[in-house]
């Protein structure tokens, strides 16, 4: 039997910026993500997450080594691009004077998706995200929340094999962040051919979902495997909740302290 591609394969990714001396923001890592995984690359800010996610996303070229979506070369950017989908920051990201769905519009217009389709799936998402009542509102005028949900309703417009998300949670209060989790795991469950890398601090929203951890520290991945697997091998106690398995493991292997409970 033929072994399944994997979603994203990275052999040697490796990039450095300029300055006196350069700043080596990922060291060469490797890593393999399967359909149906939700991986959490958990890092303190500097750890190399947002340059990953930028090459994988084809925004940015490493300096060395190469990865794949789904089979798929980086260099191969436009075929690339239709497999992903993607959230960086969704205040950043968005026309500020167009409502929801005209930004929608303008989006899925990239990806060929016009007209009926068009319309089709967007009433799919506006009642999968519960944007019913802001998606005519101009999205200056929406909250963290909101913006945080039309973002995920962007990045899953043309129902994408692999899900880049940096940070999705980073403006949204616990119960929205627990929401968001909740929708992510009924995609991979609807769709499993999918898979999802996401990074976060949010541990408390993440912890019953993520079924591998990736640590990320001073651009080199120190960690790779599921939370239970992680613990033991490191030789730490097992603690009571999924939630303070993470902490535990972050604060090993980052040297630093996360507030893990938000």
């Amino acid at each position: 039997m033929t072994t399944p591609e994997p979603s994203i394969r990275v052999q040697g990714l490796a990039k450095s910026y300029p300055g006196n001396p350069p700043v080596h923001a990922l060291h060469p890592i490797h890593f393999q993500i399967h359909a149906g995984e939700m991986a959490v690359l958990l890092g303190p800010n500097g750890a190399g997450k947002t340059t990953l996610f930028k090459i994988l996303a084809t925004l940015l070229r490493p300096d060395g080594g190469e990865a794949w979506i789904t089979g798929l070369p980086l260099a191969k950017r436009r075929a690339v691009r239709a497999r992903i989908g993607v959230i960086t920051d969704p205040d950043r990201s968005f026309f500020w004077r167009l409502d929801g769905r005209d930004n929608l519009r303008f989006f899925a217009a990239g990806y060929g998706i016009r007209g009926r389709t068009f319309q089709q799936r967007l009433d799919e998402l506006v009642a999968a995200l519960g944007m019913g009542e802001f998606i005519s509102r101009r999205v200056g005028s929406l909250s963290n929340g909101q913006r945080g949900r039309l973002a995920l309703a962007r990045a899953l417009f043309h129902r994408p094999d692999v899900l880049l998300l940096d940070e999705p949670t980073r403006s949204l209060d616990p119960a929205a962040a627990g929401d968001f989790m909740h929708l992510l795991d009924t995609y991979l469950q609807e769709h499993p051919q999918a898979s999802v890398l996401l990074s976060t601090h949010r541990l408390g929203a993440i912890a019953a979902f993520a079924q591998r951890v990736l640590i990320l520290h001073q651009g080199r991945l120190l960690a790779d495997g599921t939370p239970e697997a992680l613990i033991a091998q490191a030789g730490l106690p097992q603690p009571e909740t999924r939630t303070a398995a993470l902490a535990r493991l972050y604060a090993h292997f980052t040297g630093t302290e996360t507030d893990y409970g938000r």
